[in-house]
């Protein structure tokens, strides 16, 4: 008998995405692993505040039985900007930014339970610990997620649903076999955040949280893939994701004009419609001053026009 989880499976594997199911109960268990380690110092305060690492209860939808936690495959988008005769790319990390993918699986999700009379609503969780407890992904030494088929290069979004929870995949925390005598992503961090002493990383001092509370003075070099936002070294490194390295979608090309009016400082209401249209593929609102003030960093490096086709 095909259960309406078997569907929801099913229907969004056929679109190139996975999913798993917990039930509502196990939520104090991610609140709590979370708090614990809050409470012990290891995720700092300013972290957890800025990361959003969401403990509060399920509040949007009361008579949810099921958490459906979902992993969207999402390559690096790269964009050009055209600046004196020169494209200089820009890489965007995958599963930050790009809400398109998030909204489809909202989408696939929302058609198979109203079907069968149920409804589903987004979820703000701590996404990580859902994946790795579900079984949908295990974590890498780099505490970067990484999922069977496209690695790390994916984005998780959960779901609350009314549904019931005909299967609760709850499991220990694990980690891929391939880190036990690994050690290529606390090498090549740059920031240190990668410890030999603990498994959890120091957060904080990562470079795609440094994107958000430093200068663009740390920013760009030859030492790391050159992400507009955010920061790829760890990924770039590791081993399991040798096979998912080069697939990297197209993004848009910005002309001359736009890329100028970017290294103004045009606040992003004002930018060109056609220019805020290329940033709201690639980013948030939110985040278009940090994007503006990298790409003055990026452009500056002139080390960096090798790179131009």
């Amino acid at each position: 008998m095909t259960t309406i989880g078997d569907t929801v499976f099913q229907k969004l594997e056929q679109s190139g995405l996975r999913a798993r199911t917990v039930s509502i109960t196990r939520l104090p268990l991610v609140q709590e692993a979370v708090a614990r380690l809050i409470r012990q110092g290891m995720i700092s305060e300013t972290l957890h505040r800025d990361w959003h690492f969401y403990l509060d209860t399920n509040k949007d939808l009361p008579a949810a039985k099921t958490i459906f936690i979902v992993a969207i495959p999402q390559p690096v988008a790269r964009a050009w900007f055209e600046w004196r005769a020169i494209s200089y790319p820009a890489d965007f990390p995958p599963g930050i930014f790009v809400r398109a993918d998030e909204s489809r699986a909202g989408e696939i999700l929302g058609s198979v339970l109203k079907s069968a009379g149920y409804s589903a609503v987004k979820a703000h969780l701590a996404l990580k610990t859902l994946a790795v407890r579900s079984g949908l992904a295990r974590y890498g030494r780099n505490n970067i997620t990484y999922v069977p088929g496209v690695g790390s290069f994916h984005r998780l979004v959960a779901f609350y649903s009314d549904c019931p929870c005909e299967i609760d995949a709850w499991q220990e925390t694990g980690a891929m076999e391939a880190c036990d005598n690994c050690s290529i992503c606390r090498e090549s961090c740059p920031a240190g955040s990668v410890l030999s002493d603990r498994f959890l990383i120091r957060a904080e001092n990562c470079r795609t949280f440094g994107d958000a509370e430093r200068d663009a003075s740390w920013w760009g070099g030859a030492d790391r893939r050159h992400t507009l936002v955010g920061c790829m070294v760890c990924q770039d490194a590791c081993p399991a994701n040798r096979l998912y390295l080069n697939k990297i979608a197209d993004g848009p090309v910005f002309a001359a004009a736009e890329t100028e009016s970017i290294l103004n400082g045009t606040p992003c209401g004002q930018l060109a419609s056609t220019t805020q249209q290329k940033l709201d593929r690639l980013s948030e609102g939110g985040i278009y001053p940090v994007l503006a003030r990298n790409l003055r960093a990026l452009i500056s490096g002139q080390d960096l026009r090798r790179y131009a086709p």
